[in-house]
């Protein structure tokens, strides 16, 4: 009789343990519905905010009234003297608004990550999905009611005290390093999530175009209000994917919690394969490849809105959206291809030699078709950040996964303020002797990492080929 009641127990327990544990489809369904909420919504009001601060500053020049959450778009006619003199500012005021967000942030990524280990992923995916939530409502404001660009800067230091959306790309990462194995399908699923942000970015790029060519600024942002709403309600139906079992325990106090974001860089023995000096390779050869993508997007529209090009709304959309669903989405594809016959390893300086000619390219552009070549030629550029994050990910225990994206994101973080403080204030500084001369350090920092990662490449193949000896003896 006890016998029995013991194994009927034992089943119940079971069966609840099954029907509580996600399945792993339901997990990259909601990942991918909440990454391409997130990106569609975010850039939207990123774009929004771009061109707002600089037809604010473009009319103020001209000594106009400023009447801008009402009217449509301009199309850069009259793109004279006065345009040089906006961009300048405006690249200025697009470095202010990412410091506001970013350094009050970048405490909250360093945090964040590092808790995740210990009372899981949902948490920290929801926090800055409300601070996105918070940060559009507050642009929203400031568009309606046709305010002052200082304004903006509230809405960007409520995005920085939830965490920015780095501390969700922690988590997000996190959960894929949960559903995944050590090999190359968990690099091909972080490659996934940047082909999710180009499906968005093509969206929101093409869409925000029109949207403020017909509609003016407002309407825009209210759709982003909207995403933003739909995604705290799917970040809220995401199932944790970190099982109380493998996190660890809530015993450590907070000297233990801090020392586990520096454990990567005192012993090898925190990591789980390879050394030291592997892992720091790799991270510094990820803040030179990911420094210039940091900056693009707003460089691009201040850019491409001056001369040679003076391109419309619109058509800085169509060409932006291109843009992100060759080097997004294709990329993707292009990777599972390259993972048939190469490494890592080399896949990361292939697409750092794509990088680099696509900078250059646009660098040297004198014509609107020569931006098309550049795209075309960079179609492999962004593969890199998601390989270098793999290799990385391999290299760590399943317990130490969040602490590890927390050094990454906090890196990546570092990388967009100093990024934004350098590449805006180089824009600005060399109008007169070179418009497109940022692009070319753009090119000269990806040179950097790929150099970096050669001592990692050789090191790979040196250990793969010590494995197939022992093998063959075996």
């Amino acid at each position: 009789m006890n016998s029995g009641t013991e194994k009927t127990r034992l089943l119940t327990n079971t069966e609840d343990v099954v029907r509580e544990k996600p399945t792993k489809i339901s997990v990259e369904c909601l990942v991918c519905l909440i990454s391409i909420l997130h990106y569609v919504s975010s850039i939207i009001e990123s774009l929004l905010v771009t061109e707002y601060t600089y037809q604010y500053i473009s009319t103020r020049t001209q000594g106009k009234p400023s009447q801008l959450g009402f009217s449509h778009s301009s199309s850069n006619e009259n793109c004279s003297a006065h345009k040089n003199e906006a961009q300048e500012k405006s690249a200025q005021w697009n470095s202010y608004y990412v410091y506001a967000e970013y350094v009050p942030g970048l405490f909250v990524v360093a945090w964040g990550g590092v808790m995740s280990d210990y009372y899981g992923r949902k948490f920290f995916i929801v926090l800055p999905v409300l601070g996105t939530f918070l940060r559009c409502f507050a642009t929203l404001v400031v568009l309606q009611y046709n305010l002052d660009i200082i304004y903006l800067l509230i809405g960007c230091l409520l995005a920085g005290f939830t965490g920015t959306h780095y501390t969700m790309d922690i988590a997000i990462c996190g959960v894929v390093a949960d559903i995944s194995k050590y090999d190359k399908s968990r690099t091909f699923k972080l490659a996934l999530l940047h082909l999710y942000a180009g499906i968005a970015s093509t969206l929101a790029q093409v869409s925000t175009g029109y949207m403020i060519k017909y509609l003016g600024f407002l309407i825009p942002c209210v759709v982003s209000q909207a995403l933003c709403v739909l995604n705290v309600i799917a970040g809220l139906y995401i199932p944790e994917t970190l099982a109380k079992s493998r996190r660890k325990t809530n015993s450590d106090n907070c000297c233990q919690k801090i020392g586990r974001f520096f454990a990567f860089y005192t012993s090898s023995s925190n990591l789980r394969d390879g050394k030291v000096w592997q892992f720091v390779l790799c991270l510094l050869s990820l803040a030179f490849c990911l420094s210039p993508y940091t900056t693009r997007s707003g460089m691009d529209i201040i850019y491409f809105l001056g001369q040679p090009f003076c391109f419309s709304s619109e058509k800085i959309g169509w060409y932006n959206s291109a843009n992100s669903f060759l080097c997004l989405c294709v990329s993707v594809f292009v990777l599972k291809l390259f993972h048939l016959c190469i490494n890592d390893e080399f896949i990361t300086i292939l697409s750092c030699i794509s990088g680099i000619l696509c900078f250059s390219i646009q660098g040297f552009a004198s014509v609107w078709w020569m931006l098309y070549v550049a795209a075309g030629c960079g179609v492999i550029s962004l593969n890199s950040l998601p390989v270098i994050k793999g290799i990385m990910s391999r290299l760590v225990d399943e317990t130490r996964q969040g602490a590890l994206f927390a050094n990454i994101f906090f890196l990546e973080t570092i990388c967009r303020l100093f990024a934004s403080s350098l590449f805006f204030n180089i824009y600005a500084a060399t109008q007169d002797i070179m418009r497109g001369f940022v692009y070319l350090v753009y090119a000269g920092f990806i040179t950097v990492g790929a150099i970096l990662m050669i001592p990692v490449m050789i090191s790979a193949r040196q250990n793969l080929r010590r494995i197939r000896e022992i093998s063959i003896q075996t």
